[in-house]
């Protein structure tokens, strides 16, 4: 094929997926996460109420986002639903940018190739998913880790942007903590705490300091919070009589670090994509949204394993409750999308082995 033929099925697949988003924004309506966002935003300027009164996970940077977003749709009459759900498109649209510019610049592809990357990015149904059905925020802090990923590897290094993209990544919501550490420990053993840790846990835990006179309410909220004990992965081990509560955390804990070490001198954007497979393999509580994690840098490596998970969790998301929830027999559970999900990080362990063909 030429390449202007190239080019134009790959504008053709960029309109069409935007055709297909912005379809499903314009048919929201409400849902229970939507519900949430409106008690951030009732609750934000009342401090500690964000945490004591709101089902609050994070640091407090979201929550005074989606307050902003609130203030500034209202005068102009754009329902709230759409102005967040406006944003997290244009977040999705931003990160596919950032796909391609870290495949052309960091990975040395061809524009063409680059682009198509950040296609497979923008019209995965898993990421059409999470943004046009659930509309969680979980894009926003991956696109600042995308960011990050981009600037780890340019020359001369940018230790600065790199460490305040990792901030803004754990600010917006800290489902990427362990990924400063991956960026600090693939140098060879610092004399002293990197930036890329000092600042990201820094001011992440900086944002929480004003509410300190809520301080339990912060830490059973953010710190213990443990997501909702589906039939996934290690919450299931909770099911064992005699089994610390504890157990199931301790051993992410373990995975996690473990991850660490042993992807530490993989470059850099694979080994943040194995950081979130092992992360998803371990985590001791899941909701649906959380399988969005690996989508975008899984894009930029594509391979079985990734069309794999893209499908399993396509099809999950058709049956599940929390999802469209269609009667439709046979299709995968939480088992399978855990299956799917180690399925992909042996095969991106294999491909870490073997050279890349240009």
């Amino acid at each position: 094929m030429t390449t202007r033929g190239r080019r134009f099925l790959l504008a053709a697949g960029f309109v069409a997926a935007a055709v297909i988003r912005i379809a499903w924004l314009s048919a929201f309506r409400d849902n229970w996460d939507m519900g949430t966002y409106r008690q951030f935003v009732e609750q934000a300027p009342r401090g500690g109420g964000l945490y004591r009164d709101a089902p609050y996970h994070y640091s407090p940077l979201w929550a005074f986002a989606v307050l902003g977003v609130s203030k500034a749709a209202a005068p102009i009459g754009v329902p709230f639903e759409k102005a967040v759900g406006g944003l997290l498109l244009l977040t999705d649209a931003l990160t596919a940018y950032g796909v391609f510019r870290i495949a052309r610049d960091r990975l040395g592809r061809p524009s063409d190739r680059a682009a198509a990357a950040a296609l497979l990015f923008f019209a995965n149904p898993v990421s059409v998913f999470v943004t046009g059905f659930h509309l969680q925020w979980d894009n926003v802090a991956i696109l600042f880790l995308l960011v990050a990923v981009w600037l780890a590897g340019r020359e001369p290094e940018r230790r600065a942007g790199t460490s305040l993209a990792l901030a803004g990544s754990l600010l917006v919501k800290h489902v990427a903590f362990f990924h400063p550490l991956l960026f600090a420990f693939r140098r060879e053993r610092p004399k002293r705490i990197p930036l890329e840790v000092l600042l990201p846990f820094g001011l992440f835990f900086a944002s929480l300091a004003p509410y300190w006179a809520s301080r339990d309410a912060v830490v059973e909220g953010v710190f213990r919070y443990r997501s909702l004990s589906e039939d996934y992965g290690t919450a299931m081990l909770r099911k064992l009589p005699g089994l610390p509560e504890w157990a199931p955390t301790a051993i992410l804990l373990a995975a996690a670090l473990g991850a660490i070490v042993a992807f530490r001198k993989v470059e850099i954007g694979r080994a943040s994509l194995l950081l979130f497979l092992v992360l998803l393999l371990f985590v001791p509580g899941v909701v649906e949204y959380y399988f969005v994690w690996p989508i975008a840098l899984g894009s930029l490596y594509g391979g079985v394993g990734y069309a794999a998970f893209t499908l399993v969790v396509s099809a999950f998301f058709l049956g599940s409750p929390d999802g469209l929830g269609l009667p439709i027999p046979h299709l995968p559970g939480w088992h399978g999308v855990w299956w799917s999900v180690l399925l992909w990080l042996l095969l991106e362990i294999r491909r870490t082995r073997t050279p890349e063909r240009p």
